[in-house]
């Protein structure tokens, strides 16, 4: 929250000991209502939003509001769009004050286990970015000095620093037990490449909140996941190239090949295929090879995209865009985007590019 939002906001259970609670009490004072406009709470599940609470401020800005919670769960509270703070709900007061650490006079929550389990991880994830700006600055220097020796010692460390970091977040999610913080927080792990862990943690959620809705959403973003996940078989594509011969995947068994997703109009998929055809000219004569499934829609945007990047590779598509056979299958919703594909025809990784698929491929090849 930016310190111009303006508002101090408080939560407090209604009750005492002696009471049955009733629900969450919701207070606090907006420093700028807007008349006639309506505060909504608004509850954060299936990738959608619910409003369940909407209410006007009086002129003074102040409000209180109690909500009934069944279960745990991930709300925000929403002014007028303009300005919103999420927060988990569950049975126990919890306080938004102000952080003092905070240049920007933000609010966080206090007296929340859920919340703390959150903010942990927002902590390991801004060292991270800290770490990895001090490294880029030395990738820089380095790059502009030639020194390829201290280029591939930054590459490594860059590697076992990220290794070391989703390490460190992924314990602290299995730490979160009973948590519903746990679920929410695969959003900091890149959860496609993260399959094994994220089942696992399916699997934890389903022994200790087996009537969360939250688990019963994450053991469905699983069960998707399942048929695209490293080591799993990759599915087959049979798309034609400029030519108009059909080309499947299949024809590269026995062989490392890369499914490469990307489009003349991606202006990113243009930036990186400099990399991939270094790395194709350094290994396709120790069996690394490129289908490249372009997601264009006109031939004459894609061939030309071709000549002028020279991709010298296998490229196929069906000029359909996002809604291509390919992107379906391999669930694409955006671009650049890749699977490495074993010899056995497995899925060896997702999303390789720049720095880490050189490292992986420096790791199959030597």
């Amino acid at each position: 929250m930016r310190k111009n939002l303006g508002f101090v906001l408080a939560l407090t259970v209604l009750a005492t000991a002696c009471t049955k609670k009733d629900g969450v009490s919701i207070s606090g004072t907006y420093e700028n209502p807007v008349k006639d406009q309506l505060v909504k709470i608004e509850l954060i599940m299936n990738n959608e939003l619910t409003v369940v609470d909407s209410f006007q401020l009086d002129p003074s800005g102040a409000y209180n509001r109690t909500i009934k919670v069944s279960e745990p769960g991930f709300y925000r509270l929403n002014f007028y769009n303009r300005h919103v703070t999420n927060m988990i709900l569950d049975q126990t007061d919890i306080q938004l004050v102000k952080d003092e650490n905070d240049p920007r006079g933000r609010y966080k929550v206090t007296g929340s286990k859920d919340m703390d389990y959150i903010y942990g991880l927002t902590t390991l994830k801004q060292d991270f970015e800290k770490q990895s700006q001090a490294l880029n600055g030395e990738f820089m220097n380095a790059r502009n000095s030639g020194d390829m020796a201290l280029l591939e010692d930054i590459r490594s460390r860059f590697m076992q620093m990220k290794a070391a970091n989703d390490n460190k977040i992924k314990t602290a999610i299995m730490q979160m037990n009973g948590s519903i913080a746990g679920i929410l927080s695969t959003s900091f792990i890149d959860e496609e490449n993260e399959f094994a862990f994220l089942d696992s943690l399916a699997q934890k959620y389903q022994n200790e909140l087996p009537n969360s809705s939250y688990t019963k959403e994450l053991v469905e973003k699983v069960e998707a996941y399942r048929k695209l996940a490293i080591g799993s078989p990759a599915p087959e594509l049979s798309l034609p190239n400029p030519n108009g011969d059909i080309i499947s995947l299949s024809s590269f068994k026995g062989k490392y090949v890369m499914i490469d997703f990307w489009a003349a109009w991606c202006r990113p998929c243009r930036m990186e295929n400099p990399n991939v055809v270094k790395m194709y000219d350094a290994y396709h004569d120790k069996g690394f090879e490129v289908f490249g499934v372009s997601l264009d829609r006109t031939k004459q945007a894609w061939v030309k995209a071709i000549a002028e990047d020279q991709l010298t590779w296998t490229q196929v598509s069906d000029l359909k865009y996002f809604e291509s056979e390919a992107a379906q299958i391999y669930q694409i919703n955006s671009i650049p985007a890749t699977y490495l594909i074993g010899p056995d025809g497995t899925i060896v990784a997702k999303n390789l590019r720049g720095p880490e698929l050189e490292a992986k491929l420096k790791e199959i090849f030597g």
